[in-house]
């Protein structure tokens, strides 16, 4: 089931409590960060332009069952399991990306001499299709 907030955003509830298998390290790394990140979830509904009632239930069904899900994760974290929802984007993604980044201002600066714009749309997309991570 996927429920949409009034900020646009929308959540599916199954993957907040299907537990995924990614190691000890990662699932205590995903648990503290979404327990960092749970103080903005409370403010989510004043942040929305439209505010409706849907979207406040929404919110409240979400945010509850957040928070039931976020308690249950130090347990699972112990047996290197989290749930599906907060591993989305994991630890080596990030990484994965912060490579990407990196070459992208390679490819950028190694092409910066090149004058013609149809010669360097080109050759930016043979480098960008040559590095992407995914």
């Amino acid at each position: 089931m996927r429920l949409q907030l009034d900020n646009g955003k929308s959540y599916e509830l199954n993957a907040m409590f299907k537990p995924a298998k990614v190691g000890q390290a990662e699932a205590w790394g995903t648990f503290r960060n979404n327990l960092a990140a749970w103080p903005k979830g409370l403010i989510i509904p004043f942040e929305a332009t439209k505010r409706t009632l849907r979207g406040l239930v929404n919110w409240l069904i979400v945010f509850t069952l957040h928070s039931f899900s976020l308690l249950m994760l130090p347990l699972l974290s112990l047996f290197g399991y989290s749930m599906k929802a907060y591993t989305l984007f994991t630890r080596e993604d990030q990484e994965k990306m912060e490579q990407y980044r990196e070459d992208l201002r390679l490819v950028y600066k190694k092409l910066a001499d090149i004058s013609d714009q149809e010669e360097y749309q080109r050759k930016l997309s043979e480098e960008i299709a040559k590095i992407k991570p995914y």
